[in-house]
């Protein structure tokens, strides 16, 4: 397991990569750069770490790490400025960090779901369990 903890004036990043998950790096990356936004910890305008920079810290080959910038690029959470490097995007109506919030949780909800498919639930199982614990929390508050 891997972590890169590079400061940003005020915030710090922490990305994990965990070689043993099925998940690839790439995807391992993007979801430390969401988590990232999603909790606050970087915030539009901010820089995130160079390609290299990233690159060396989690000891992945630089394509991997351009790879995840260019797919968080093409979904508008980063921009690149010439000459300057990769940025937080700034969002015009304050929601990046609540779409980055849904996007990973939509992202545990798959895991989540696979991984019950592979131990051999099916849908109505899957959802019965689900129901049960949302109301299990439900009851806690």
């Amino acid at each position: 397991m891997y972590y890169c903890t590079h400061t940003l004036e005020a915030n710090t990043v922490f990305i994990e990569i965990d070689l043993n998950k099925p998940v690839p790096i790439f995807n391992q990356i993007m979801d430390g750069v969401r988590l990232a936004v999603a909790t606050g910890r970087i915030v539009p305008g901010d820089r995130i770490p160079s390609i290299r920079d990233l690159a060396v810290e989690l000891r992945v080959n630089p394509n991997t790490v351009a790879k995840a910038y260019q797919e968080l690029e093409r979904s508008g959470l980063v921009s690149v400025k010439r000459g300057m490097g990769y940025f937080v995007s700034e969002s015009d109506n304050g929601q990046v960090s609540q779409r980055e919030r849904h996007a990973l949780f939509t992202n545990l909800v798959d895991d989540l779901l696979a991984s019950g498919i592979a131990l051999g639930l099916d849908a109505g199982e899957l959802r019965r369990l689900i129901e049960k614990r949302l109301e299990r929390l439900e009851e806690g508050r």
